[in-house]
């Protein structure tokens, strides 16, 4: 969302409270830090990663004990089925996971793609699924805003280049609608005075060649994870920060 549509949306959700606004976010950095993850459990994700396991389940935010309610209740129901032993590494060349993301991703700068890589082995995977949300604007607008998501990305891609989006995306690959209401990426762009936004880029390994795309309204995080739950092989998550200047 750029920053008069943040203007309008925190009017709105101002007058729509009778009054109590919050501070919130926009758009979200990604990382570049390598991370293993096994299944998520459904609550968002923390902002300060290792090379390790990533938790996914102590994010703090305003409103993010709805928010990983809401994820939990969710997601219990198909956890069993999901597999934790296949090493899953995501990494960026651009950042380190938990760190804070140029400006030349940012709609500050040159509002480029991030360049993004992983690792993962299974003769079960047939796609993967991309998401970046910012969590940090829900204070704002009610929900985590979209910045980007990718679907059907072939299952042997490994990498997706820096300023792919639009032009050099993986054959095959489908860029979504995002909550600016273009099917592209777009940067963290959050607006004065809100502080720090938190951005989380959620990729998924999974057993379907193809889901269908639609291009009328994002997809969000926990919206696909509830929706293709039974779909789901792994996932691994960077995440990354970005404050207005």
């Amino acid at each position: 969302m750029r920053h008069l549509f943040f203007s309008i949306s925190l009017s709105v959700f101002i007058i729509g409270c009778g009054g109590n606004g919050g501070s919130g976010g926009e758009k979200s950095p990604i990382l570049s830090t390598s991370s293993s993850s096994s299944l998520i459990s459904g609550s968002s994700g923390d902002s300060s990663f290792t090379q390790s396991s990533l938790s996914i389940s102590s994010f703090s935010s305003n409103n993010s004990s709805t928010i990983n309610s809401s994820f939990s209740s969710a997601l219990s129901s198909s956890q069993s089925s999901l597999s934790d032993a296949i090493p899953f590494t995501f990494t960026s060349s651009g950042f380190v996971s938990g760190g804070k993301i140029p400006l030349q991703y940012s709609c500050f700068g040159g509002e480029l793609s991030p360049q993004l890589q992983w690792d993962i082995s299974s003769s079960e995977i047939k796609s993967f699924v991309l998401i970046m949300e910012d969590y940090d604007a829900i204070a704002l607008v009610g929900y985590p805003y979209v910045h980007w998501n990718i679907y059907n990305i072939p299952a042997d891609t490994r990498t997706i280049a820096e300023g792919a989006t639009l032009r050099a995306m993986p054959g095959g690959s489908v860029e979504g609608v995002n909550d600016d209401g273009v099917p592209k990426y777009s940067g963290p762009c959050p607006p004065e005075g809100t502080g720090t936004h938190r951005y989380f880029f959620a990729l998924y390994a999974l057993n379907k060649e193809s889901l269908p795309v639609n291009t009328s309204r994002p997809m969000r995080r926990n919206d696909f994870e509830t929706q293709y739950a039974s779909a789901i092989i792994q996932k691994a998550e960077i995440t990354g920060s970005y404050l207005y200047k």
